[in-house]
C-alpha cells in the first residue's frame, strides 16, 4: 500500500510539473493550466496602478494572487510583451490599462506571445475555437485531445476576450504604402529647377482671295513680328 501511495504521489507531482509549463511544446506557445488566475491578473492590470516593477511581491500583495497557480503569470506577461524582461511594464501594459487602447494592446500582446499562430492566420484574434485549436494542433504536433492544447487555447482566449474589437491596421498600412510608393506632385516654387514657360495659340483667319501676293504679305508679316 505504501508503495502504491508513493507511486501515486510521484505521478501527481510529475503531472503538476508538466501542467505548470515545464513541458517543451513545439511553437513555443505560452500556456497555463490555471487560466482563471491569468484572467484575474489581466483584470487587475486594468483596475490597479502601474508599478515601477512588476514582480512576485506585487503579484502576491497588490493583486492578491498567490500559490503555485500564480507562477506562470509573470512569464506569460513577459512573453506577450506586457512586461519587459526586467519586469518593468511596457507601453503595451500602459495601453492595456486604457479604455481606448485596450483592444489593440491585447492584440499586440497576442501577436507577441502567439507568433506562430498569427503567422498562419493574421486574423486569429477573430477566429472561433475550432479554427484556433486546429492551428495549435498543427503547430505543436499534439493531438486535439491533449490537455496542453486546451491550456494553450484557454490562455490564447484570455487575451482574445479583450482583442476581438481591435483594428488590425491593414487599411493604415495600405495607406502608408500607397503614400510611400506614389511620387509627390511637382513643385514650381521659387526654388524649383523646373522651367516656367508660356504658350500662345494664334488663330489666323485668311481672307478669301486668289491673289498669292496677299498670302505672302500676311505670312511675311507674321515672321517679322511674331515668330522671331
Amino acid at each position: 500500500m505504501a508503495n502504491e501511495a508513493k507511486a501515486k504521489t510521484t505521478k501527481d507531482a510529475e503531472t503538476e510539473k508538466e501542467d505548470s509549463g515545464s513541458r517543451q511544446i513545439g511553437g513555443n506557445l505560452p500556456y497555463t493550466p490555471s487560466v482563471g488566475v491569468l484572467k484575474r491578473a489581466l483584470q487587475k492590470i486594468v483596475e490597479s496602478e502601474r508599478p515601477a516593477k512588476f514582480n512576485k511581491d506585487f503579484l502576491n500583495t497588490v493583486f492578491e494572487i498567490t500559490g503555485g497557480a500564480s507562477m506562470p503569470v509573470i512569464p506569460i506577461l513577459k512573453k506577450t510583451g506586457l512586461l519587459a524582461e526586467s519586469g518593468s511594464p511596457t507601453s503595451i501594459y500602459a495601453e492595456f490599462q486604457t479604455e481606448g487602447g485596450r483592444a489593440n494592446a491585447a492584440l499586440q500582446a497576442m501577436r507577441n506571445g502567439f507568433q506562430e499562430i498569427f503567422k498562419r492566420n493574421q486574423y486569429a484574434h477573430k477566429a472561433d475555437k475550432d479554427k484556433v485549436v486546429d492551428l495549435i494542433v498543427a503547430i505543436t504536433g499534439l493531438t486535439k485531445s491533449d490537455r496542453i492544447v486546451g491550456y494553450i487555447y484557454n490562455t490564447f482566449q484570455a487575451f482574445q476576450d479583450y482583442a476581438k474589437d481591435a483594428s488590425d491596421g491593414a487599411d493604415t498600412r495600405r495607406q502608408q504604402a500607397g503614400s510611400q510608393n506614389s511620387e509627390p506632385p511637382p513643385s514650381h516654387g521659387s526654388g524649383s529647377s523646373v522651367p516656367i514657360g508660356l504658350a500662345y495659340q494664334i488663330n489666323i483667319i485668311l481672307p478669301e482671295s486668289t491673289n498669292i501676293d496677299v498670302f505672302n504679305s500676311i505670312f511675311k508679316s507674321l515672321r517679322e513680328n511674331l515668330l522671331k
